[in-house]
């Protein structure tokens, strides 16, 4: 299984910085949206990737 190397900092990455960002979302105070924003984020990246990679196999 070969790996690529930004795969492996994103993996690196996000156990680093997975405590802080859960710490954060899961704040009393925080609005009632901000888990919604987040996740309309993750959305929009993953079909702006997806839209991409699609141009590029035409």
């Amino acid at each position: 299984m070969y790996l690529h190397r930004t795969a492996l900092l994103m993996i690196i990455g996000f156990y680093l910085t997975g405590p802080l960002l859960l710490d954060w979302w899961l704040q009393p105070d925080a609005p009632w949206y901000r888990p919604f924003l987040i996740w309309l984020v993750l959305i929009a990246l993953s079909w702006l990737i997806d839209l991409r990679r699609s141009h590029r196999d035409v």
